[in-house]
């Protein structure tokens, strides 16, 4: 009995695995994006050991979500959307910088991450 429960316990967790990969194509160039963005932010912020994943993670998730906005709408509602992800994201990175450090992230921002012009 134990041994037909530990066969179905392993058919189930290899088909879950099977449905749900961790990784693909792009997430693989979005985290490959966000690990460059990161990289030259910390040269510039001296972030921490904390700080470098909490960062990434916070750049990924607002990668994906300019590329979501950027497939589904266009013109002058891309750009509004756009700019709104771009402040939640910089409001999100108040949380995980020292106040000199976010001081100093907001005025490279638009320097490192500028938002695409409209017809671009």
């Amino acid at each position: 009995m134990k041994s037909i429960i530990t066969i179905l316990l392993i058919i189930t967790s290899t088909f879950c695995y099977a449905q749900f990969p961790k990784t693909t194509a792009t997430s693989d160039r979005v985290e490959a994006e966000a690990e460059i963005l990161t990289d030259a932010y910390n040269d510039q912020l001296a972030l921490t050991g904390i700080q470098i994943p909490l960062f990434k993670g916070v750049v990924e998730k607002y990668i994906m979500k300019s590329e979501e906005v950027i497939e589904q709408l266009d013109g002058r509602e891309e750009l509004d959307m756009l700019v709104e992800l771009q402040a939640r994201e910089t409001l999100e990175m108040n949380d995980i910088l020292t106040q000199p450090q976010y001081r100093l992230y907001k005025k490279l921002k638009y320097e490192m991450q500028p938002i695409k012009l409209v017809g671009e």
